[in-house]
């Protein structure tokens, strides 16, 4: 994170290799964070749901190629922070997630 001069001002750790970082909008934000594989490995693949301080609140997803697996997260959109729309530059694929508000490690793909 960087202050408003370009700055460092602190860094999280612990998650991986981000390829794709989304913070939701509204009064409690959230950050979504993948841990995205490079096109050799899948031995990744987890999205994690944290709070802003890098706090890791939970995490979904595997590496693979399957429905509700990932492969080299690209991009994620998470206007609402339940429904998450996630694009896979290797897999040419994007995927809809719906999390269960109650439990981060819950989650559906249609």
């Amino acid at each position: 994170m960087f202050d408003a001069d370009g700055n460092v001002k602190t860094q999280i750790t612990g998650v991986g290799t981000p390829a794709a970082i989304c913070i939701t909008p509204g009064a409690h934000q959230y950050m979504y964070v993948s841990n995205s594989n490079d096109a050799e490995s899948l031995d990744n693949g987890e999205i994690y749901k944290m709070e802003l301080d890098g706090k890791i609140v939970g995490k979904f997803g595997r590496a693979g190629k399957a429905v509700g697996q990932f492969q080299t997260v690209h991009g994620i959109d998470c206007r609402n922070p339940d429904e998450l729309i996630v694009s896979e530059i290797s897999a040419w694929r994007v995927q809809k997630i719906r999390l269960c508000p109650t439990s981060p490690q819950t989650a559906s793909v249609r």
